[in-house]
């Protein structure tokens, strides 16, 4: 029989894996975000929206 694991071993497991699911969710919605810009949008004019948008958050403090 295996041991039962910790309290703090079971929440840093279920941290990581939260984390983890966040990623791939937000990922996820990001292109989805970005198929729909494509639906009305040019490819060029999406491409220069997100290079904005990309500027911008790398300039947050």
């Amino acid at each position: 029989m295996k041991p039962k694991r910790s309290v703090n071993d079971i929440d840093k497991m279920a941290a990581t894996e939260t984390a983890a699911f966040l990623r791939r969710a937000s990922i996820t919605y990001l292109e989805c975000c970005v198929s729909l810009m494509m639906t009305h949008l040019r490819r060029e004019e999406v491409a220069s929206i997100l290079e904005q948008e990309a500027d911008m958050l790398r300039r947050l403090d």
